[in-house]
């Protein structure tokens, strides 16, 4: 079982650890790419305009002037950093297999020691253009994960879906009893079903997924939705 997640906009800078080192992060393929984006954007982050290239507001201001000197920021795993509402229901360790796709890295493990940052896949860099654009580039000449990696389940959201798998892989749609889509817990859910299956030792993800609440299933070649309605008791 491995589950692609997005990053999450909350993060926890780290206190202390190691600098950022591009070439110690899995996929070594991806270095380059890497090494252009950190740079532009610890220059971006000292612009007057930062804030408007990034798409962020002004409270995010200290963290966008703390990536000027980004290269010299303490760095934690990606598990321990990225501390948004999925990240903290999936309460992920060292050992579980996710691959988490990134604006600033393109993908990582959850074990690779990387800074807190600031930089929405939806965002288009000066010199770098359209992020979606360049990783899904990069993505398709370097894909993240081998043909035969076993059942892969997608919880990003869409500005993150710049690779998909050839082989069989899931996604995931939450919903209310009602059928509406639900939008604002959704993270929370999906965070939830992440730590269910990593722990399930199962490769039936449809199985694994009723513990949470009622499914359904629908194929679209090597693809199947899984629309999950949780159950009462997890419904905040």
């Amino acid at each position: 079982m491995h589950i692609l997640l997005p990053p999450s906009e909350g993060k926890t800078p780290p206190t202390s650890g190691p600098k950022l080192d591009l070439a110690t992060l899995s996929r070594p393929k991806l270095t380059e790419t890497r090494r252009a984006l950190t740079r532009e954007l610890a220059n971006v982050s000292a612009r007057e305009d930062a804030l408007t290239i990034l798409k962020t507001g002004e409270r995010t201001r200290p963290e966008v002037e703390a990536q000027r000197n980004l290269w010299n920021a303490p760095c934690a795993p990606a598990y321990e950093v990225y501390t948004g509402v999925l990240f903290e229901a999936a309460q992920l360790g060292p050992t579980d297999a996710v691959t988490i796709f990134s604006g600033l890295f393109g993908v990582t493990s959850g074990t690779d020691l990387i800074p807190a940052y600031r930089l929405s896949m939806n965002v288009k860099l000066p010199a770098a253009g359209s992020l979606k654009a360049l990783w899904r580039k990069a993505l398709a000449a370097n894909p993240p994960l081998p043909e035969s990696a076993g059942p892969i389940v997608d919880m990003r959201s869409g500005a993150y879906q710049v690779w998909n798998p050839r082989g069989q892989w899931w996604d995931v749609r939450v919903r209310d009893a009602s059928g509406k889509v639900i939008t604002h817990m959704a993270k929370h859910y999906r965070g939830l079903l992440t730590r269910v299956l990593l722990d399930s030792g199962s490769d039936d993800v449809a199985d694994v997924a009723r513990s949470l609440g009622s499914i359904s299933v629908e194929s679209e070649g090597n693809r199947r939705h899984l629309t999950l309605i949780p159950h009462e008791a997890l419904v905040r």
